[in-house]
């Protein structure tokens, strides 16, 4: 039986060992395991963050804790649902926006709204509110997920919102952000529909939108 708060713990600890034992454990012999490995990992990857805030880990720390989860995570991707036949899967335009090169983050949430069936569209890091607007019309996407870590972050996710507006397809797009940058207050301020507390909170809402 897997202890899933276990897992949890050994993710925050980064105990590549036991992490990875799970991953296969379930990937080779319990796959309908994935949704609460993946839950379980998403807490462990909080306590990372949290020991970030708190001086106990470094930037290589949460370096390594991005790799480590991407590696779980691609052991499990033969678990991942498959979506059914004849459907189309919901596109998601996925960026860190403009002036913010880090992308540990939308990185372990592509991987995550991938396994829940969806279709990433990822645009990278550095990504300007144009080529954003740009990109989401070409796909005819109805989600945006915008990630930052930096502060001034904040005011790229605020121009890309405004120009999804002034392009005329703010009311068809649901914009959510997450990141170290954002809370549940700032997105409001922002104008997105949504905040992504977590990867698996982030899917969820993607999955939920029209």
């Amino acid at each position: 039986m897997i202890d899933f708060e276990k897992l949890a713990e050994d993710m925050g600890d980064l105990n590549e060992q036991a992490v990875l034992s799970i991953a296969r454990r379930v990937a080779e012999e319990e796959p309908e395991k994935t949704p609460e490995v993946l839950q379980a990992l998403s807490r462990g990857m909080d306590i990372v963050g949290k020991k970030f805030d708190s001086l106990e880990y470094f930037v290589g720390d949460l370096i390594f804790a991005g790799e480590l989860f991407s590696q779980a995570l691609e052991i499990l991707r033969p678990t991942f649902p498959k979506p059914p036949e004849n459907v189309e899967r919901k596109k998601v335009i996925l960026a860190t926006v403009e002036g913010d090169l880090h992308d540990i983050g939308k990185n372990i949430v592509r991987l995550v709204l991938q396994s829940k069936g969806l279709e990433v569209i990822d645009m990278g890091v550095d990504a300007s509110p144009a080529a954003i607007v740009q990109r989401t019309i070409e796909e005819g996407a109805r989600i945006v997920a915008l990630s930052g870590v930096l502060t001034f972050a904040i005011d790229s996710m605020k121009r890309t919102v405004e120009a999804l507006s002034a392009a005329g397809i703010r009311e068809r797009v649901t914009v959510v952000v997450g990141g170290a940058c954002v809370n549940e207050s700032i997105a409001k301020r922002l104008g997105a529909d949504a905040y992504g507390k977590t990867p698996e909170d982030t899917a969820s809402i993607c999955l939920a939108a029209k």
